[in-house]
C-alpha cells in the first residue's frame, strides 16, 4: 500500500514538474521572441545644415548671365504648392515623349521636392489623392504627398478620412477651400464658408496630433475670413497653418500683424503671381523686407503656375532667393518646410505595417529610427523585397 501511495505521488511530482518546465519554457519563448521583435525609435531631430548660406553666396559670387535656376541649381529648393499631379499622371500612362513631363520641369528648374495634389475640396479630389500618393510611391525622392479630398460639412465623415490619410503616411493636409469667393475655382463642393466653418477645428487638431502642416486657400484675405483665421490660431497653437499663396491680392502690411502675433501661422509665397502677374499691385521687392523680418515663417510655392506658366512660376522664385540674404533664402527656399517633414513621428499605422512586413522577411532583432517620412520610405523599399521574392 505504501508503495503506491509513493508510486502516485512521484507520477504528481513528475506532472508538476512537467508543467512548471512548460510554464518556463513558455516565459523564455516569449522573452526571445520579443528579443526579436523589430523595435522603432521615434527620430524627430532636425539639424540645419548651416553651410549652405555660405554656399549661397559663393553662387552669387560666381554668377554671369546664365539663368538664375543655373546660379543657384546646387540650392535645394521645395515647391509647397502643386496641383500638378494630373500632369505626372498624363506623362506616365500616355506616350509624350514629344512633350516635356512634370519631372522634366522639376530638374530643369531644380526643384528638389514638390508637395503635390491635384484637385482640391471636390470628390474628384479623393482620386488625385490616391495619384500623389501613387507618384509618391514611385518617386519618393522627388515628392511630399499631401491630400484635399474630404468633405467639411459636420456629419459627412471628413475627420475620419483626414484621420485615416495621415495615419497612412500623407505628410501634409491641403490645399483645403477654407473660404473663397473669386477664385475661378470657388464653386467646389466640400469648401468651408469661413477658416472656422464645420469640422475645420477638429481637423486643425487632428493635424497638430500628427504634426502635419494644413494648407488653407482663404479668399479674399480680410475681413471675417481673417477674423476667423485668428480664432484658429489661437485656438490650435499646435497646428501648423500655412496661409496659400497669401501674398495674393495682399500687402506685406496686411501680413505683418498676423505673423507678428502667431508663430505657428506661415505664408506659401507665390512669387509669380507678384512678378508676372498683371494684377498683381505689388513687385517682388516689396516684400522682401516682410521676409527678411519672419525668414522662419516662409515657403515657396508654384501653384501649378495658375494663369502665368509654370515656367514663371519657378523663374520668379529664383527672382526673390536672388533679393534675400543667403541665410535668409537657405531658410525660405527648402529647410523651413524640411523641417516641417523631418520632425512627423512615424504613425501607429506605420509600425505596425513595418512590423508584419519584417516578419514576413524575416528581419526579426532590427532596430529602425524613423520619422513619418524615413517610415514610408522603408515601407516601400521591404515591400519591393517582398515582391521580389
Amino acid at each position: 500500500m505504501r508503495k503506491k501511495v509513493l508510486e502516485s505521488r512521484s507520477k504528481w511530482y513528475l506532472l508538476y514538474l512537467l508543467v512548471y518546465l512548460v510554464f518556463i519554457a513558455g516565459i523564455l519563448y516569449g522573452v526571445m521572441n520579443r528579443g526579436k521583435e523589430v523595435t522603432i525609435v521615434s527620430d524627430t531631430d532636425y539639424q540645419q545644415d548651416t553651410g549652405v548660406a555660405k554656399s549661397v553666396a559663393e553662387m552669387r559670387n560666381k554668377q554671369g548671365n546664365e539663368p538664375l535656376h543655373e546660379v543657384y541649381k546646387d540650392l535645394p529648393v521645395i515647391d509647397v504648392h502643386s496641383h500638378s499631379v494630373h500632369d505626372l499622371h498624363r506623362s506616365e500612362t500616355r506616350d509624350m515623349s514629344h512633350v516635356t513631363t512634370g519631372k522634366d520641369v522639376w530638374g530643369k528648374y531644380g526643384i528638389d521636392k514638390t508637395v503635390l495634389f491635384g484637385d482640391v475640396s471636390a470628390p474628384s479630389a479623393v482620386r488625385t489623392d490616391r495619384l500623389s500618393w501613387r507618384y509618391y510611391q514611385e518617386y519618393p525622392d522627388l515628392i511630399y504627398p499631401s491630400f484635399s479630398g474630404f468633405p467639411l460639412e459636420r456629419g459627412e465623415g471628413g475627420v475620419e478620412r483626414v484621420k485615416e490619410n495621415l495615419e497612412q503616411g500623407y505628410l501634409a493636409v491641403g490645399e483645403i477651400y477654407a473660404a473663397s469667393i473669386y477664385s475661378p475655382s470657388s464653386d467646389v463642393l466640400w469648401k468651408g464658408k469661413h477658416p472656422y466653418w464645420g469640422v475645420l477645428p477638429d481637423i486643425y487638431q487632428l493635424s497638430a496630433s500628427y504634426r502635419a502642416p494644413i494648407l488653407l486657400h482663404i479668399d479674399p484675405p480680410e475681413g471675417t475670413n481673417i477674423n476667423y483665421l485668428k480664432t484658429a490660431l489661437r485656438k490650435h497653437p499646435e497646428t501648423i497653418f500655412i496661409f496659400a499663396h497669401a501674398n495674393v491680392f495682399n500687402s506685406p502690411e496686411n501680413l505683418d500683424p498676423l505673423l507678428a502675433e502667431f508663430d505657428n501661422l506661415f505664408i506659401d509665397f507665390f512669387a509669380g503671381f507678384t512678378a508676372y502677374n498683371s494684377n498683381s499691385s505689388h513687385q517682388l521687392e516689396e516684400f522682401v523686407p516682410l521676409i527678411e523680418k519672419y525668414p522662419d515663417q516662409f515657403f515657396l510655392g508654384s501653384d501649378s503656375g495658375v494663369e502665368i506658366g509654370i515656367d514663371k512660376a519657378y523663374r520668379a522664385m529664383y527672382e526673390l532667393i536672388d533679393q534675400l540674404t543667403p541665410h535668409t533664402a537657405v531658410k525660405v527656399a527648402y529647410q523651413n518646410y524640411e523641417r516641417l517633414i523631418e520632425e512627423q513621428p512615424p504613425t501607429e499605422t506605420q509600425k505596425q505595417t513595418i512590423k508584419e512586413l519584417a516578419r514576413e522577411l524575416s528581419l526579426e532583432g532590427k532596430t529602425f529610427r524613423l520619422n513619418k517620412r524615413k517610415a514610408n520610405e522603408l515601407i516601400f523599399s521591404l515591400q519591393d523585397q517582398l515582391r521580389s521574392q
